[in-house]
């Protein structure tokens, strides 16, 4: 019988591994648990979905999907981390912000923006967002086997959990003069929880447009295709996958 079943997510003692990967679309996580060996579902209750798989080398990986944003994320990662992980790494989606970060890029932030309130349940706004030094390393080394120089990218990305910004405050043009590499809206929080927590965390993003330019908007009907199919996107996704496994491997396996 399992025991110390978490409320939302459904899991429970024996569920979780020391290697967790989150990401925001939870219709990603068995796409990435069938990148991997013996993928199955674990848990699925209120919209999060949980699996487990097994990469090339055997290390045991939970897979759970966070929903969009730091409120979800932060009832995801709690649940996670009160049943043993060691490490929690995001694998999602930015827009990118730098001009240079286009479509089917990848960003392997360093740090993050805090620009979000769910963060400030763990530490103060003057504590700083940062990646597990070795894992943000790992995970650009080998991003960077997979995929041209000119489409990977590291550094600042910009965490906000408003996704619809009113113009009169949009910060994009003092972000930009920053040098920040993306946005999204989980990272910072991710971070900060992790650090707190004792616990070994990172992110790797793959571009889905630029807020200079070309990016996701509203479909004129159901046969126009979204930024989300676009073909460099699909590629960079199933290669960000692919690198953190690798990384993962390095260290577990």
């Amino acid at each position: 019988m399992k025991r110390r079943i978490q409320p939302h997510l459904r899991v429970g003692e024996g569920d979780v591994e020391k290697v967790v990967l989150i990401a925001g679309n939870p219709d990603r996580i068995p796409v990435m648990a069938s990148k991997m060996k013996d993928p199955e579902e674990v848990a699925r209750y209120r919209g999060f979905v949980t699996y487990r798989a097994y990469t090339p080398k055997g290390v045991a990986v939970t897979m759970a999907g966070t929903g969009i944003g730091t409120p979800s994320t932060h009832i995801c990662v709690e649940e996670l981390s009160r049943l043993g992980p060691e490490v929690i790494i995001r694998i999602g989606s930015c827009g990118g912000i730098e001009p240079s970060v286009k479509t089917g890029d990848v960003v392997v932030p360093t740090g993050a923006i805090r620009d979000e309130r769910t963060g400030l349940n763990y530490a103060p706004m003057e504590y700083p967002a940062v990646a597990t030094p070795k894992w943000a390393v790992a995970l650009h080394e080998e991003i960077s086997k997979l995929l041209p120089a000119d489409r990977i990218h590291q550094g600042i990305c910009w965490t906000s959990d408003v996704y619809y910004v009113s113009p009169e405050k949009n910060p994009l043009d003092m972000w930009t003069r920053a040098k920040v590499k993306c946005v999204e809206m989980e990272s910072s929080f991710l971070f900060v929880f992790a650090t707190t927590r004792g616990l070994e965390a990172a992110s790797i993003l793959a571009c889905d447009g630029n807020l200079h330019g070309a990016q996701k908007v509203e479909q004129t009907d159901e046969s126009e295709e979204s930024g989300e199919q676009d073909p460099l996107l699909v590629e960079a996704v199933e290669k960000e996958i692919e690198a953190t496994i690798k990384a993962i491997d390095r260290f577990y396996g």
